[in-house]
């Protein structure tokens, strides 16, 4: 991983050659603006945009924020770090910076350096926006050392978190977790789903109906409605689940899973054994 380092001097000793280099900059410029019928100040100024968001221009710029926090640092005691990653640029490691404490803490995590820096890229590819994501990068993924995880495996887990996300979005609790675990926990939400004993067409079919919004996760305001009873006994009072519920519904009509069906609830003893 790359940490702070200090901007490199050119070597411009050669005024001739960068002399030619302008011209030739220049002359093709002026043949581009030319052959897209453009105007040559426009097409100048699109190049000196590109230019600006070169990675010299994007390394200048944290090596001042890093020099900035150890100076926060030096005057105040406050440590921090800084991590950057670029998820167009697929041979990069990404950035470190930050006070001395803060870059060995990162370092010294369970996950943290390189496989952190690794981790957190994966994660802005799958959340950024598509138009985000450069043309280079699309183009240089078939080529990309990362191991390949199987079809399967990535159905399930790209199933895990849309309907994750669907939940949450649903309840309004943004840390409101599936249980996948233990999949009988999932009727306090009204789901009956578990994704690890579906066939991997099943989830594949449910992963498309989550993408084309024909499956979706709607709040249950029916306050009339039993409690759903969970499936192990509870000795203390207190509710284990403090969020709202959420169902999981399919416009489809059938499917091989259910949101609406709740299990039924056991019944009493009083029930199982009149009263003589």
């Amino acid at each position: 991983m790359e940490e702070l380092n200090l901007p490199s001097t050119r070597d411009q000793s050669d005024a001739l050659f960068l002399e030619r280099l302008d011209a030739f900059c220049l002359a093709e410029m002026k043949a581009f603006a030319e052959r897209e019928h453009r105007p040559l100040e426009e097409t100048r100024q699109y190049v000196a945009e590109w230019h600006s968001n070169r990675m010299d221009r994007v390394k200048a710029v944290l090596s001042d924020a890093s020099r900035i926090l150890e100076s926060l640092c030096d005057a105040s005691g406050v440590q921090s770090f800084l991590l950057a990653v670029d998820p167009s640029d697929t041979a990069g490691s990404g950035f470190l910076g930050g006070s001395v404490l803060g870059r060995e803490y990162y370092r010294g995590q369970r996950g943290g350096g390189d496989a952190g820096a690794k981790a957190f890229k994966v994660h802005c590819l799958k959340n950024v926006a598509p138009t985000a994501v450069s043309a280079n990068a699309e183009a240089s993924s078939s080529t990309s050392t990362t191991p390949k995880i199987s079809a399967a495996r990535s159905v399930k887990a790209d199933l895990y978190e849309g309907v994750r996300k669907a939940l949450r979005s649903a309840s309004g609790v943004r840390n409101a977790e599936m249980k996948w675990t233990n999949p009988a926990l999932l009727s306090i939400y009204g789901v009956c789903l578990n994704p690890s004993s579906l066939k991997s067409s099943q989830n594949k079919e449910l992963l498309r109906r989550l993408k084309v919004e024909r499956c979706n996760c709607t709040h249950s305001d029916d306050a009339n409605e039993p409690p759903v009873e969970s499936p192990a006994p509870v000795t203390s009072g207190r509710k284990i689940y403090d969020e709202p519920a959420a169902s999981v519904s399919s416009a489809t009509g059938s499917s091989e899973w259910d949101g609406g069906i709740r299990p039924k609830k056991r019944a009493r003893e009083d029930d199982m054994y009149p009263l003589q």
